[in-house]
């Protein structure tokens, strides 16, 4: 038996989970998280950890409708529910080139992206935009850490 830590571990060697899609860790103080597969149809899957040390992000991506704004509103807020996310998490966003729902980038949709920040559970986004702008949908991608 290994001891980590001052715990104690089994010596595993050559484990296989046949008909399990998750393996759940739980830790002290309450803490528990999963590891789950898809069952899809692609190929077998194998999964190699980084040899350094630090925490995994989470990341994603999602679409957020922009309203329709007239002159004089320059700064607009909105809040997106991203799953996982946290308010201590470091994060990034940026804009994906293109929109959803054939939407084309022009002076009417440029509302820019001033500022991200992380909340329990979703992510507050800050806008500016100098003229009058029409209703956009756009795609932004996100990663966080802890």
């Amino acid at each position: 038996m290994a001891t980590y830590g001052g715990a104690n571990y089994t010596n595993f060697k050559g484990v296989n989970f046949k008909n399990t899609a998750a393996i759940r860790l739980e830790m002290d103080g309450g803490f528990a998280g999963t590891i789950a597969v898809t069952p899809g149809t692609e190929a077998n899957r194998q999964w190699y950890l980084p040899d350094m040390n630090g925490k995994f992000p989470i990341m994603g991506t999602f679409a957020v409708q922009l309203p329709t704004h007239t002159v004089g509103t320059t700064i607009e807020s909105t809040a997106v529910t991203v799953a996982g996310i946290r308010s201590e998490d470091a994060l990034i966003v940026f804009g994906n080139k293109g929109v959803t729902a054939g939407y084309g980038f022009s002076a009417s949709t440029s509302k820019m992206l001033i500022a991200a920040e992380a909340g329990d559970g979703q992510i507050i986004l800050t806008f500016r935009n100098e003229e009058a702008t029409a209703y956009v949908e756009r795609i932004y991608s996100y990663i966080a850490t802890r």
